[in-house]
């Protein structure tokens, strides 16, 4: 192995003592080939048996916790019970090759109207449609809020069943709880909307229900990790100066890790205090090792996922490189040259960002 590698292979330990193998993650694919049902499908499960042998840990999903929570075609659910008997099959896998699991639990909010059944309506913070010409969601009343989160504690319920070793909280992306986060889609006039501290009162309360049920269903190492979008495109959204308080809230809620999900690791803001930054460093030196921050994005060779770990990232998400090459770990740890296409400059990741519309920019820049 190259020595200058050694860094994704060492040893890292959560604070309650979960250690993982070395610092590299397979984050979230949409794979898109689950049962119509929710239900991990065969070509799932052989997706993953070739690509999370060598890492230390893969996030899974994101997992619906109920119907009217889906956000794709082809989409897992944790929605009903006979779902977690699949992924008890999924777990097993994973702990004989010493990998642990997480299941990204999430509801897509406005976002799951077009995947709902005729006559059903999508819900949401507000009356705001998150895409161009589409529908307006229903309102989310306080029986329905209360409803969501007996839906999340359950989800956490089913995780734990089927063998996880722990759950991560979609606050981001577009979805459920970050349309409660933002400035833009929020525009409740109650207790969950207005001030900054309303609107992250809907996902204090989903941490509290998650850790609730964590705390009172098993014994044994659990992670609850929460996933976020770091800056919002688009007039008024929040930047990355709103996350760094948001993420101070996530410290003192007791959250195992905080998972950036950006596009590319090396995208930058001019909306922090101290001018252009990159968004990710920016966060990590505000952070100060105070909590355990998981991120990655266009990470595709070893040198840029150890130089990701050299600048204070606990643990780099390299899914993007082992869809391309399943071997990728191997490879790196035998001084062998795994296999990535053309990496992309910064200045084309840039461009694309520009052009791509996902689910997050239509939310955020459509409103």
């Amino acid at each position: 192995m190259n020595a200058s590698y050694e860094k994704l292979f060492k040893h890292f330990k959560f604070v309650h003592g979960m250690e993982m193998k070395n610092r590299l993650v397979m984050g979230p694919l949409f794979t898109q080939s689950s049962h119509e049902n929710g239900e991990l499908s065969d070509k799932d499960m052989a997706f993953y048996r070739e690509r999370i042998k060598d890492v230390s840990m893969v996030i899974v999903g994101p997992a619906y916790i109920e119907e009217g929570g889906k956000t794709m075609d082809g989409q897992l659910g944790i929605h009903r019970d006979y779902v977690a008997r699949k992924l008890h099959e999924f777990t097993a896998m994973a702990k004989r090759m010493k990998v642990k699991t997480i299941l990204r639990i999430s509801h897509g909010g406005a976002l799951s109207a077009e995947y709902l059944k005729v006559g059903d309506e999508a819900v949401a913070p507000s009356r705001v449609a998150v895409r161009r010409k589409g529908k307006k969601p229903k309102e989310l009343n306080e029986p329905q809020i209360d409803h969501t989160l007996h839906a999340f504690a359950r989800a956490t319920e089913r995780a734990i069943q089927a063998g996880f070793d722990g759950v991560e909280i979609e606050g981001g992306s577009g979805h459920l709880l970050q349309q409660f986060t933002s400035k833009q889609a929020n525009h409740r006039k109650d207790t969950f909307g207005g001030t900054a501290e309303n609107r992250l009162s809907f996902s204090i309360q989903v941490i509290r229900t998650v850790s609730k049920v964590i705390k009172n269903t098993t014994n044994r190492p659990f992670l609850l990790g929460y996933a976020m979008t770091p800056e919002e495109k688009g007039y008024g959204g929040n930047k990355v100066d709103d996350t760094m308080v948001w993420i101070d809230q996530l410290i003192e809620e007791k959250v195992d890790y905080v998972h950036l999900e950006v596009k590319s690791f090396h995208a930058k803001t001019t909306h922090h205090k101290e001018g252009e930054a990159e968004v990710v460093p920016a966060i990590i030196k505000h952070v100060n090792q105070r909590i355990p921050i998981i991120s990655g994005g266009n990470l595709f060779t070893p040198l840029q996922v150890e130089e990701a770990i050299r600048g204070k990232l606990s643990m780099v998400t390299i899914q993007q490189a082992l869809n391309l090459d399943p071997y990728w770990v191997e490879k790196v740890r035998r001084s062998e040259e795994p296999f990535y296409g053309k990496v992309p400059e910064l200045e084309e990741v840039e461009a694309y960002q520009k052009v791509d519309s996902n689910e997050v920019e239509d939310l955020l820049e459509e409103l």
